[in-house]
């Protein structure tokens, strides 16, 4: 029953696909728990990702109605919600599609250009071999074996990146050396001497200018990281955006790496909390880039002092850690 309870307080935030899962909870009898969640219509299987059932919603809830008779409204308000949120979903899928579609047409294009290389190659070797004064063709086909590796080129940076959002570890999505990002950076804390006030300046940005819409997310097999120029230029993101650009200009504005962690942590038995931890010299601070928190209002020392936190993985662009 605790796994079962575990998954199914998972799967409440929001659907995950058996690789997520398998993430979330390793060495566990993960299928066998699934199948019986199903069994028990606590959760269910719709085109390869795991959802929570309003019976295994309701499993989980700590908090029951109070009168029937006083639900009319709220129960038209969860039904608006309801199809906000779907709407979001299917928006979300169909950015999805999307993507795949674009991969697919990057893979393609990709295995055209790899024969055109190879064969202007082939082409211009033989010739290479064979003529002896006909300097001009010579010329004209170095010319085009070097746009088609050109072109090669810039479609397999491509495919890397379509690569990195399926594949990748969270830290390497903390792109330091990004020039759209170090500009951003530079202009935020343009004229500010010390590092603290550099890191108050972009906590303030992050915090009043990206807007916070749990619309945004990227179904696969994280659920979470998508690159900080991403999220800077589209000005919105969820909690994980919000954090993961935090972080990435904390460390572009000079925070040493050792000074500056993504965290996700276990705080009295709720493990859904994560924030960025940062040193600005003399104290270590919590940092929440949300509307009604500043920079000083969580000192680490005396949150850790206040409850009882148990860290379940935090990354940086140096390392990425479990526990």
């Amino acid at each position: 029953m605790g796994l079962e309870k575990d998954i199914l307080r998972t799967l409440s935030r929001g659907p995950r696909t058996y690789e997520g899962l398998q993430a979330d909870f390793p060495n566990k009898n993960l299928a066998q728990t699934l199948i019986t969640l199903e069994e028990k219509n606590l959760a269910e299987n719709k085109q390869g990702a795991w959802f929570i059932t309003k019976q295994g919603r309701g499993n989980v809830s700590q908090k029951g109605y109070i009168l029937a008779s006083l639900l009319v409204v709220p129960i038209i308000i969860f039904i608006l919600l309801s199809a906000q949120y779907y709407s979001a979903y299917a928006e979300a899928l169909n950015q999805n599609e999307t993507l795949l579609h674009q991969k697919q047409v990057v893979d393609s294009q990709l295995s055209q250009l790899e024969a055109q290389a190879a064969q202007t190659e082939t082409r211009y070797q033989s010739i290479l071999g064979e003529l002896t004064d006909e300097e001009d063709m010579t010329s004209q086909l170095e010319e085009s074996f070097n746009t088609s590796q050109q072109s090669l080129d810039a479609v397999q940076e491509e495919l890397s990146y379509f690569q990195c959002l399926e594949q990748c570890t969270p830290d390497k999505f903390v792109t330091v050396d990004n020039p759209y990002l170090k500009a951003k950076t530079d202009e935020i804390t343009s004229g500010l001497t010390t590092l603290k006030q550099r890191q108050m300046a972009l906590f303030n940005f992050v915090r009043d200018e990206i807007e916070d819409d749990e619309s945004i997310f990227r179904f696969g097999r994280t659920d979470l990281w998508e690159y900080p120029e991403d999220i800077l230029r589209r000005g919105k993101g969820h909690y994980e955006d919000k954090y993961l650009l935090l972080l990435t200009m904390l460390r572009i504005t000079g925070t040493p790496s050792e000074h500056v962690k993504f965290i996700a942590a276990e705080v009295d038995g709720n493990d859904g909390w994560i924030w960025v931890e940062v040193y600005d010299g003399t104290t270590w601070w919590i940092l929440d880039p949300f509307k009604g928190f500043a920079f000083t209002t969580t000192p680490r020392d005396e949150f850790y002092d206040e409850h009882t936190v148990r860290v379940l993985w935090w990354f940086n662009d140096t390392q990425y850690r479990r526990g």
